[in-house]
């Protein structure tokens, strides 16, 4: 991690020479626990390269997320990062280790060019651009989708590989009239939610059927009443 003091030492004194922060990993750091006047920021979608310690099987990732903890003591001029970069396992394992990444030192620089921002903007208050920003080069393609079964970030609920909600299907239009309201699945469901004895769902069923024959009998009515009025007044003058 020598590396990583370096690049940063050099980045922290061009944008604030005088002022010494120091940088030191902490591999318990967790997202949004912070002491009164620290701030956070995180690092998403690094890429990296990974080795098994075990079985020397390697892999890379364009998902590696690095947590930032940062505070900055204004009267001694003098600040502070906490650092912890999240791990993988080995999918080939039965009993997989947490496996450190490896970063190219140009990935490497655009990290720590992205904290340094974050502690102008959030520590010294200065005026950032957010599109400033430097992008991570993935300098490798990456196969397959995001495993999160051996990602610690993903444990901790920081990995933000989510999947999307599959669309609800789409539904015929079924004509008011024709059919009951309330779908008799759905209401079986809700009746066995909340609870209810089957007695109770089953004078339910019982009362809906009879409405539906109810309504049946009232639409026949109405039906044989329009036709019968037309056929009364046409027999009535054709008998004049």
């Amino acid at each position: 991690m020598e590396i990583w003091q370096q690049i940063f030492a050099q980045k922290i004194e061009q944008m604030k020479p005088g002022d010494r922060w120091t940088r030191k990993m902490d591999y318990n750091l967790q997202s949004n626990d912070l002491d009164p006047g620290w701030k956070q920021f995180l690092q998403r979608h690094a890429f990296a390269r990974f080795q098994c310690s075990q079985c020397w099987h390697t892999w890379q990732s364009a998902q590696v997320n690095i947590l930032f903890h940062m505070h900055l003591d204004r009267k001694q001029r003098q600040g502070q990062v906490k650092m912890r970069i999240f791990r993988q396992e080995c999918k080939k394992c039965l009993v997989p280790e947490l496996e450190p990444p490896e970063f190219s030192q140009e990935n490497i620089e655009r990290v720590l060019e992205n904290l340094v921002l974050k502690i102008s903007g959030k520590c010294y208050r200065d005026a950032i651009n957010p599109k400033a920003e430097a992008k991570i080069i993935v300098e490798d393609q990456t196969m397959g989708p995001h495993d999160s079964a051996h990602c610690e970030a993903c444990r901790s609920g920081i990995c933000y590989m989510q999947q999307e909600a599959p669309a609800p299907a789409s539904t015929f239009f079924r004509p008011a009239f024709l059919f009951p309201r309330v779908p008799p699945d759905h209401q079986e469901g809700s009746d066995a939610e909340t609870g209810r004895s089957d007695a109770e769902t089953g004078s339910r069923s019982g009362w809906r059927s009879s409405c539906d024959w109810r309504r049946c009998c009232c639409y026949s009515s109405c039906l044989v009443i329009f036709l019968a009025v037309p056929i009364f007044v046409l027999l009535y003058f054709k008998a004049k």
